[in-house]
């Protein structure tokens, strides 16, 4: 029976792909499967075949990531495909009643939190599938908290891309962008930057001024990359308007392959700190030794990071604009004054 990993990497998002590249190295000889085919390979990614196209028996396993609680519209507008339907209310979460006979399923570090403010049929939708699995373990606890409420065991594991470093770090280090000596793309001035990067949604200015007060008070020479161009990700031109109001020295990592999954890690595991909305961007940092900072657009609202910090960083919170222009936390990375 062919195992099929599956997951929401048929889109360009840093820390689905690497749950990919994770799953494929720890489960060799699989196929990937997205809710639409996709070849990512340019992006460091898997060549992504539809799951509607297995029509024997498979093995298919949910390969981690906030799947439990992306429904349908969410998916398919960051598909960039509006019109896709898959008459499924959470149409990445599939169980086995969704598949050919005699398959079996399983939930690798999923994520849900929010799903216990979904509706209640959503909700039902979401249990029904997990309770048909043959094995469910989640990434954080309070994920696993709404199982449990609804009657689902779930085991508690760290989120897959931890491994990063293990498995491909010595490939990852090798990668131009991770040489910061090279012209590639910064120069030689840019060897103690920071690798900064924020979502979309931090783009209005009075968000974009208290990053750059945080980054000057930080005082390092500063890389902008993104770690999900799919739409509600990541964009270039907020990127431009921070910076032009930076006195640090700037870089955006645009060319030529700042959306590869792996220079993005081989950028995140040279630099001297990374400071990103981004949680994935926050776990590679880690994997590679490399102090972080996490960034929320507003105090509370980064739950899926909050969440994370809970279960594995107690006593960790993402800033807000306003708390990480102020300064008053500690970061290994910043220049003494």
């Amino acid at each position: 029976m062919k195992t099929v990993l599956f997951g929401a990497f048929d889109r360009h998002n840093l820390g689905d792909i690497l749950l990919a590249a994770v799953a494929a190295a720890e489960h060799p000889a699989t196929a990937c499967a997205g809710l639409a085919e996709r070849d990512m390979s340019s992006n460091g990614g898997p060549r992504v075949a539809a799951l509607t196209s297995f029509s024997a028996p498979i093995r298919l396993i949910h390969v981690g990531g906030e799947l439990l609680d992306c429904d349908a519209a969410q998916a398919a507008y960051m598909l960039g495909e509006p019109w896709l339907r898959w008459g499924r209310a959470a149409p990445y979460v599939v169980g086995k009643s969704r598949l050919p006979a005699g398959s079996t399923v399983e939930f690798h570090a999923v994520g849900g939190v929010g799903l216990a403010a979904r509706d209640a049929a959503f909700r039902e939708e979401v249990f029904a599938a997990l309770r048909s699995a043959d094995l469910v373990t989640v990434r954080d606890r309070a994920t696993q908290a709404t199982l449990a409420a609804a009657g689902i065991e779930a085991g508690l594991v760290p989120d897959p891309v931890t491994r990063i470093a293990a498995l491909f770090g010595e490939a990852i280090r090798r990668r131009p962008a991770g040489a910061p000596r090279r012209k590639y793309p910064w120069g030689a001035d840019f060897s103690g930057r920071l690798a900064v990067q924020f979502a979309a949604e931090c783009g209005d200015d009075a968000t974009l001024a208290a990053f750059a007060r945080g980054l000057e008070r930080i005082g390092l020479p500063v890389v902008l990359f993104r770690a999900g161009a799919a739409p509600w990700h990541d964009d270039l031109e907020p990127y431009h308007r921070l910076a032009s109001r930076l006195h640090v020295p700037v870089r955006i990592f645009e060319s030529p392959n700042s959306l590869d999954v792996r220079d993005i890690c081989a950028l995140i595991a040279a630099s001297r700190g990374c400071i990103a909305t981004s949680l994935h961007a926050r776990i590679v940092a880690e994997s590679f030794g490399v102090p972080a900072l996490s960034l929320e657009r507003e105090p509370g609202s980064a739950q899926k990071v909050r969440a994370y910090f809970d279960t594995w960083s107690p006593g960790a919170v993402p800033l807000d604009p306003e708390a990480f222009a102020a300064g008053g936390y500690s970061f290994p990375a910043t220049i003494p004054a």
